[in-house]
């Protein structure tokens, strides 16, 4: 497995979590507050530790291969900023309860939040993780996903819980 098969992998699950947000909001569903809550929640735990990884190991690289792929790397980053934001606004009103004064305007920001996110990863794969591939090799990529993997089983051990003699 390479470095952007993993990052494909990681873009499914969080694909799969934008549509429920918006399939919520779009529907006002019975529950639609709490799935709002808590996939802001979600998305902010998870995009932090993927987005690095992501920019250390396919990005900042990819950057140094031309100055076409720097401005690809440029967009990409620009884009994840923007997301930052929008999540962070999304977040931000998901906080409190939300009732029918706020409503509306949780629903505009999350359709926004999922729009821009669906789109932004689509770009990453058919441009950015394209290029990667194309122009950091198999090798380099082997190496990464090695490391992402070794981060990820890190992370498991620091959840479990101290052993008591």
């Amino acid at each position: 497995m390479i470095a952007t098969e993993i990052f494909r992998k990681n873009h499914r699950t969080i694909r799969k979590a934008l549509v429920s947000l918006d399939r919520a909001l779009l529907m006002q569903t019975a529950q639609w507050d709490i799935i709002a809550k808590n996939l802001a929640r979600y998305l902010e735990i998870e995009l932090r530790e993927y987005w690095g990884s992501e920019e250390r190991w396919i990005f900042k690289p990819l950057r140094e291969t031309g100055p076409d792929a720097a401005g690809v790397v440029a967009q990409m980053e620009q884009e994840h900023r923007d997301l930052d934001t929008l999540l962070h606004e999304f977040k931000a009103l998901t906080r409190c309860p939300i009732d029918a004064g706020i409503a509306p305007l949780v629903r505009e920001k999350g359709l926004a939040l999922a729009k821009e996110f669906l789109h932004h990863m689509f770009l990453e794969e058919e441009v950015g993780f394209t290029l990667a591939e194309d122009r950091l090799g198999l090798q380099y990529l082997e190496e990464c996903a090695n490391r992402v993997h070794l981060l990820k089983q890190a992370e498991k051990g620091l959840e479990e819980p101290a052993a008591i003699d």
